[in-house]
């Protein structure tokens, strides 16, 4: 009977030291949320509280962005302006328009407040509103737009260049959907932007050419409920010919604040927000992680690697798009010589103050890169000064927020892309000394 107990005992250990060896097989990185298949051209789904882009597709290449740039108009006025001060219209303003574009009927030396504009503008997406608005924060629309094209740069938005404030067609005028997310997470922190951007119907004052005042309704259905989505909480549309339908979307559930952009679409702006709403919303909910797409490959470095093997990986970054290595589509006003380059089969950046980013992370347009003291951009892992360990994914962006296998061992990356070590993560597992998933 003993002998049969000891055998029972060591089978029974037996077991359970082979379901921990391969309980890292079934890391919950294994039931990640599975992307949504996404029609329109270029789309964004963006974590407001975390700064992570959740989902993209041509993120970083350049389309016509229509009325959701008046998004950025929006910001700039409840920024720069007094709501209650009064704008008075000129005739640059109300006639320098394209036929079709969309009007309130405001005419040279009618005399709105800034408030009541705004609201024109955002609900009703009237473009020589949006006009006056420039004029009246920047002296003119030219004027404006330098400084949306500066307020830009200053949230990471670097491959955006804007010439007006309304979105109407010029070639000139190109944004991303990683920008657009980028400056709409902005303009949501703000309480009156949000308070304008999430109101069904307003009475717009009458004017010149209007004796009676206006009532006038947001035009994006999944503010006003024709498309209802639980938790939006504000959005701009757009379209031109050139720029098809346009929808920027903002959302929150349970303290998560989501941001979708959709670019370029033929009718799919709405399912294509739904889908990657409920997404986003599902990875927040349940823990589980988004999917790698394929700018998110990883090598097969481990960590027990030095900082010198870790260097001689040799990877293409094939994930960088060839619209970050154009340095034209930085905009107007920077040198051909701002932007990535490519030497020797290394990748390199420079700044806008004309230097190479080196011994330093750097964020470009809201993901952070790692560069060595030579000035190249890091893949695979690399160790700070402090013993901390950083993971560069093959498109040379640092992972964070996530888990990574390698050699059939588990590792979490933080939000600030530290390797943890001794906790638990944000999910409920265990990490060892080593950063290894234990439990």
């Amino acid at each position: 009977m003993k002998i049969k107990k000891l055998i029972a005992g060591g089978l029974s250990l037996l077991l359970s030291l082979s379901a921990i060896t391969f309980l890292p097989e079934y890391s919950p990185v294994a039931y990640a949320a599975t992307p949504p298949d996404i029609a329109s051209q270029a789309a964004a789904l963006y974590n407001a509280n975390t700064g992570e882009f959740l989902y993209q597709k041509e993120g970083d290449t350049q389309f016509a962005p229509a009325s959701i740039t008046k998004i950025m108009t929006g910001l700039i006025a409840v920024e720069q302006a007094n709501l209650d001060d009064t704008i008075v219209y000129s005739k640059s303003a109300t006639t320098n328009l394209e036929a079709g574009a969309t009007t309130l009927g405001v005419v040279a030396g009618d005399r709105i407040s800034v408030r009541d504009s705004l609201y024109g503008m955002m609900l009703e997406s009237a473009n020589e509103v949006s006009n006056g608005i420039a004029e009246h924060v920047g002296g003119s629309v030219a004027g404006f737009a330098n400084m949306m094209n500066a307020r830009a740069r200053e949230l990471g938005a670097t491959h955006t260049n804007f010439v007006n404030p309304n979105g109407l067609n010029d070639q000139n005028h190109r944004t991303t959907a990683k920008d657009m997310a980028l400056i709409s997470a902005e303009a949501f922190k703000n309480p009156t932007f949000r308070t304008i951007a999430g109101t069904k119907t307003y009475t717009f004052p009458a004017t010149r050419s209007k004796s009676t005042p206006t009532v006038i309704k947001m035009h994006h259905k999944m503010v006003t409920g024709v498309e209802n989505y639980p938790g939006v909480i504000g959005g701009k549309t757009g379209y031109t010919k050139a720029a098809g339908n346009t929808l920027v979307t903002c959302a929150e559930r349970n303290g998560v604040r989501l941001i979708v952009v959709i670019l370029k679409s033929k009718g799919t702006h709405y399912p294509d927000t739904r889908a990657l709403l409920d997404y986003g919303f599902e990875i927040a909910s349940s823990g589980s992680k988004a999917s790698a797409q394929p700018s998110q490959q990883v090598t097969s470095v481990t960590p027990e690697m030095t900082k010198a093997d870790s260097a001689k990986v040799d990877l293409a970054p094939k994930a960088i798009r060839t619209s970050e290595m154009k340095t034209e589509n930085y905009g107007p006003g920077m040198a051909p010589d701002v932007g990535w380059k490519e030497k020797n089969g290394n990748w390199f950046y420079v700044k806008s103050d004309r230097s190479s980013a080196r011994a330093e992370v750097l964020n470009i347009n809201g993901t952070k890169y790692w560069f060595d003291a030579d000035g190249h951009m890091a893949r695979g892992w690399r160790q700070d000064a402090g013993g901390a360990w950083y993971f560069m994914e093959e498109s040379g962006a640092m992972n964070a927020s996530s888990w990574l296998k390698y050699n059939g061992l588990w590792y979490y990356l933080g939000s600030d892309g530290k390797m943890l070590t001794n906790t638990t993560t944000p999910d409920g597992y265990t990490l060892n000394s080593d950063g290894v998933w234990v439990s």
